[in-house]
This record gives C-alpha cells, sequence and structure tokens, in this order.
C-alpha cells in the first residue's frame, strides 16, 4: 500500500520551487518486543528517528536497506527484510542540501529481526550522509513497540503494519 504525506506549506501554491526526488528505505529493526532508533546528537531537532536512506541507481530495495542499515548502524543481520509498505513524502528545507528547498521521498519500509546485539546503546558516525556535508554523528538504542515511538519526518507512518505483522495490539483498532 503506497500513502502520500506532505508536509510541504507551499504545496497548492501555483510556482513551487523545483522539486529534488529520492527513493529511500526505512528499517524497522527489532530487537526483542523493541525496535532500534537513534538521535543526532548534533542536531537534536531532528528528534528520534529510524535508519534509512537513499537507494542507489539500479540497487535492489532489500539490498538498500541492508547497505543503509550496514552503513548507518554497523548491524548485517543475516535475516530477511520483510515489505511492511510505501509511501511518499513531501517536506521543505533550507538546510538539508544545498540549492533545493523542496524535497520528495518515496520510502519503502522495511522490518528485520536482530537475533542478537552487541550493546543495547552505542553511537555510530554515518560517513556519507544524501545531503552531502561532514560525517553526521547518530547515537542509537532501542525503544519499547508499545506505546508506538512517534518518530522524525513521518518515519513512523508504517509502525502499525509491524505491529500487525508482528503480532501485537496496534492502539487505537
Amino acid at each position: 500500500m503506497t500513502d502520500s504525506v506532505s508536509e510541504d506549506p507551499a504545496a497548492g501554491t501555483k510556482a513551487p520551487p523545483a522539486t529534488r526526488f529520492r527513493r529511500k528505505v526505512v528499517i524497522y529493526a527489532t530487537w526483542q518486543d523493541r525496535l532500534l532508533v537513534f538521535t543526532k546528537p548534533d542536531f537534536p531537532s531532528h528528534g528520534v528517528e529510524v535508519p534509512g536512506g537513499t537507494v542507489e541507481e539500479g540497487e535492489d530495495l532489500e539490498a538498500a536497506a541492508r547497505r543503509e542499515l550496514l552503513e548507518e548502524t554497523g548491524l548485517a543481520p543475516s535475516g530477511a527484510f520483510v515489505p511492511l509498505g510505501e509511501m511518499t513524502y513531501v517536506f521543505r528545507s533550507e538546510t538539508f542540501e544545498a540549492g533545493a528547498v523542496r524535497f520528495q521521498h518515496h520510502r519503502s519500509f522495511f522490518h528485520v529481526a536482530l537475533d542478537d546485539v552487541a550493546a543495547e546503546a552505542w553511537e555510530w558516525t554515518e560517513q556519507t550522509p544524501d545531503g552531502g556535508g561532514p560525517p553526521i554523528r547518530m547515537a542509537f538504542s532501542f525503544a519499547p513497540l508499545l506505546p508506538p515511538p512517534v518518530l522524525f519526518g513521518r518515519l513512523d507512518a508504517k509502525l502499525p503494519e509491524l505491529l500487525m505483522y508482528l503480532g501485537l495490539e496496534v492502539p487505537g483498532r
């Protein structure tokens, strides 16, 4: 199922700025009954996020999800990456990428179960951020799945599908 979400206040104006399109993957990595999340200590306004990133030209979606999880976390689980759905997310940002202010991300969401983790919290540095710029520090931890965490930039859009897949009660349903 594909959803479309816009947080673009200029979406209804006559001449919007050029849109920068990206194909993205979002990974819901779970361990026991918890979700892998991170914050960016140098960018606290970004709130809580989950791993994910840009699909490279010609790259298979599952391969992109595996690569992004490894690049962002250092984790390389052998289990299946289960598709949970897709959505399009449109937003404006003056700081996300030089020379652009309007973005459209078509996101494919995946779940992977982590068999074991070396630590329940750790820091990692992403060396190649999508928008360019210097490496980004990320502080990882595990959040309870219930109640579902609120994630930055609608990264939580497919958490109900994840809960249903895991056989957990979806709040509000």
